[in-house]
């Protein structure tokens, strides 16, 4: 039979009360009952845990021992991508946690479409870190990826610092740049962290990759042929996760 798990944030040993969402995952939709084991997890930790008690507007666990939960990636993932239309951005959001990314950075880019351009609102970014807590819940992963507030290009590079050896910064590229797979001086076994950069929907635009090279990232295709912003996202997160896992 399938544990189910939930995150829960601070989770360890105890009483606790499941988030709503969990609680309403839970109680109405999987129909758990007192005394069901479930499991739950935070920061890299996962405990065994039951179900003690259900009321109206909350659902109380007991949390029992820490549990072996799967590994994270040795070398993070880091996420550059631009906001998206509709519940595209969610999408990215869910699949990139299922392939393991650490950080996921919503960047406005030149193209960044005008209505993703807009401010998401606290119950919008809200709704993100759910679907990356959903997605990890379903993946077996026991760490939620940081999903950061918008920001510029500029804001974000200045984020990050200056290049170092140890990070790798690669920027998705349109079949009409001329690039290909990163050649680099530094071994594998030497890399701490991978950030990729992807642009919206119209591509990385001059200014856009003038300022990402000159921050240490080098263009990069993933792909022969144009690929949509969330396809190229996806594309590009499971080149590097495979080249630097």
């Amino acid at each position: 039979m399938t544990t189910h798990r939930f995150h829960v944030p601070g989770a360890a040993p105890g009483v606790m009360t499941l988030p709503e969402a969990a609680r309403v995952h839970a109680t109405r939709v999987i129909r758990l009952g007192v005394g069901d084991a479930l499991r739950v997890f935070d920061a890299g930790t996962e405990f065994e845990a039951v179900l003690t008690a259900i009321e109206k507007h909350r659902a109380l666990i007991e949390v029992g021992a820490a549990i072996s939960s799967l590994p994270e990636r040795s070398i993070p993932l880091h996420l550059m991508m631009s906001p998206l239309k509709g519940d595209l951005t969610e999408l990215v959001i869910q699949k990139a946690t299922e392939l393991g990314v650490a950080i996921i950075s919503p960047v406005i880019f030149e193209r960044t479409d005008t209505v993703a351009r807009r401010e998401p609102t606290e119950a919008r970014r809200e709704r993100w870190h759910r679907v990356a807590a959903s997605a990890a819940e379903q993946s077996g992963r026991s760490v939620v990826p940081e999903v950061r507030h918008v920001g510029t290009l500029s804001e974000s590079i200045s984020a990050l610092g200056p290049p170092s050896e140890p990070e790798v910064r690669v920027a998705a590229a349109e079949p009409s740049i001329q690039a290909g797979p990163s050649v680099r001086s530094t071994p594998v076994s030497a890399v701490q962290s991978v950030v990729v950069a992807v642009g919206p929907a119209g591509g990385l635009s001059a200014e856009d990759l003038t300022i990402l090279t000159a921050a240490g990232f080098s263009p990069e295709r993933f792909a022969l042929h144009t690929l949509r912003s969330e396809t190229a996202c996806l594309a590009a997160l499971a080149v590097l996760a495979l080249r630097y896992p």
